[in-house]
């Protein structure tokens, strides 16, 4: 009897042409990869939580947007961005029908630092430290699907007005992302802290905002859609700051020390209750049940509309299905 042979890893470089706009970052990657183990760490991380890999493929691209449009075949009107309100994405997971899974990561990303670097080895370390978040992340979003626990089995949870009901797809993604940031958080923390870039979303919300408030008669849909989809990017920075900062000793939301240009405007009267929210999650590692999963979402909606409203902003859907949206305050 002989053991079966364990199915070969896809490990694929893709994105760096010839004349690619950025050799200086071509050949850190070179010298991470050869000298390094990047890819080998890379692949660490996708197999502590999707072992089985025939499941899935991973691609270190230097185009995060051409890569995903080949994969995906998107159309050409209608490309992938990396834009996630204040900041960009630089890893997805795409799932297919046949049940597996490309897992792209942006080599950009891994070299993004918040500050210059004060040595080779300093780079190094945090290069390697941003390998082993994302990819525990991205192998994350697999495991929820595998096990069905991803938002697309708990986001029709009902019970909700119409209003909150319009919540649910943007927050289902957030759990998912807050279930797998609980999980990186003990194994694999990101060398970048979202308490860092909480500045420039509550920034960002803040501006689109006063666009909104002074552009809404022009084009009172785009106002709309540039609101909610603020508010909305502002949340997720909150979906992932929940673990980042964690509990006191006594259960209590830690808050960022020193608290950043805008927390008590647009977070503090309402930390508590995404933070504790956020918390009644499990993390990836441990299975929840939709129904535990669907309880969890239903709050969020609730709460979404709460805060929506107490930023000065009124929005929702009337029981004839008719949206609508005011802007309150004169200005954000």
């Amino acid at each position: 009897m002989t053991d079966t042979p364990a199915p070969p890893i896809s490990v694929s470089l893709d994105g760096f042409s010839e004349d690619y706009d950025d050799p200086e970052l071509a050949g850190a990657l070179s010298f991470m990869i050869e000298q390094q183990g990047l890819l080998q760490t890379l692949v660490t991380g996708i197999v502590e939580l999707l072992p089985d890999t025939s499941l899935w493929r991973l691609t270190l691209t230097g185009d995060m947007v051409a890569t995903v449009n080949r994969v995906t075949e998107r159309a050409e009107d209608n490309p992938y961005t990396t834009d996630r309100g204040a900041g960009h994405a630089g890893a997805i997971t795409l799932p297919h029908d046949d049940g597996t899974f490309d897992i792209v990561v942006s080599a950009n990303v891994l070299f993004a630092t918040r500050e210059d670097v004060e040595s080779v080895e300093a780079l190094i370390a945090h290069v390697i430290a941003a390998a082993e978040h994302l990819s525990r992340h991205e192998a994350g979003h697999a495991a929820l699907r595998l096990r069905g626990e991803d938002a697309d089995a708990y986001q029709d949870v009902e019970g909700l007005s119409k209003s909150d009901a319009a919540c649910r797809k943007p927050l289902a993604a957030h759990v998912d992302d807050n279930r797998i940031e609980q999980y990186t958080a003990i194994h694999a923390p990101s060398p970048l802290h979202h308490v860092d870039h909480l500045t420039d979303a509550i920034a960002h919300l803040r501006s689109e905002l006063n666009e909104a408030k002074r552009t809404w008669r022009a084009d009172i849909g785009e106002a709309a859609y540039r609101t909610l989809n603020a508010a909305n990017g502002l949340v997720r920075v909150l979906a992932y700051l929940a673990p980042e900062l964690g509990l006191d000793e006594n259960g209590k939301p830690r808050r960022p020390d020193p608290l950043p240009e805008g927390w008590t405007d647009y977070v503090e009267d309402s930390w508590d209750a995404w933070s504790l929210t956020f918390h009644r999650l499990r993390p990836v590692d441990e299975p929840m049940t939709t129904d535990q999963l669907g309880a969890v979402l239903a709050d969020l909606c609730r709460l979404m509309n709460a805060w929506l409203r107490s930023i000065g902003i009124e929005s929702g859907i009337t029981d004839d299905d008719q949206e609508y949206i005011f802007w309150e305050k004169d200005r954000y």
